[in-house]
């Protein structure tokens, strides 16, 4: 899924298409996606605004539209680059030393190892027992599953990018009949010709209720549960 502000996705419906731009961490071309987890949070997200075009807007994406993609890691990158998990992370691990192989079966095999079922690593709840037998050597598998803690509901510095796996394409991803599901803020939509552009793509349209004054990442939890009873509707989950 690709998780965006409202006025970003307005524009994303108009070129119907996600563009890849310069990423400042790989130092190339990338749109960016999320497994199953809309946990994306911007650099304003937890500041209180009366601006709608500041809060998100969720795409569900099918993993068709990414065949190939160029990297996968088990946690947010501009999170980490940006130090949002430096209180968890081993600092002489290498962020690319985290990567996955580079594929859908890298993800899913990820998430069969560390949370063992989708819906565990949906609630970012770990395996009971995943550091059990990992030599103190396995610097890199100790310092994600500290990370990954972070994604825990209840975490002392709780935050879901800690254990949501990435997904990045180096070309731009056709919207057309590549879209499951987006989730707009309801006032958003209101009277706004993007609702019929976006069931025109193919796409399912759902709604939370944007209140003003409030900080995007309030919504975070009430997006969870639309997307997590989407998911058990299609028996995804």
């Amino acid at each position: 899924m690709h998780v965006t502000a409202a006025w970003v996705a307005k524009e994303i419906v108009g070129d119907r298409a996600f563009a890849a731009k310069w990423c400042d961490v790989f130092e190339r071309d990338l749109v960016y996606f999320f497994v199953l987890r809309p946990a994306y949070r911007s650099k304003y997200g937890s500041e209180e605004s009366h601006q709608l075009t500041r809060f998100p807007v969720v795409f569900i994406v099918k993993p068709s539209a990414v065949p190939a993609p160029v990297h996968v890691y088990p946690f947010d990158t501009g999170g980490a680059a940006k130090g949002a998990f430096a209180t968890q992370a081993d600092r002489y691990v290498y962020l690319e030393d985290y990567a996955v192989e580079a594929s859908h079966g890298g993800a899913v095999g990820h998430i069969g190892w560390a949370f063992t079922s989708l819906s565990a690593y949906y609630k970012g709840d770990l395996r009971p027992n995943i550091q059990h037998g990992v030599p103190l050597s396995e610097s890199v598998t100790l310092g994600y599953i500290d990370v990954a803690r972070m994604g825990i509901e209840g975490s002392n510095a709780h935050d879901k990018r800690a254990s949501t796996v990435e997904m990045a394409a180096s070309h731009n991803v056709a919207l057309q009949d590549n879209i499951d599901l987006v989730i707009f803020p309801k006032q958003y939509l209101e009277g706004n010709p993007l609702h019929d552009a976006v069931v025109a793509l193919g796409a399912e349209v759902e709604f939370y209720d944007w209140q003003p004054n409030k900080a995007p990442d309030e919504f975070q939890e009430e997006i969870m549960k639309i997307v997590l009873e989407w998911y058990e509707r299609k028996g995804i989950l």
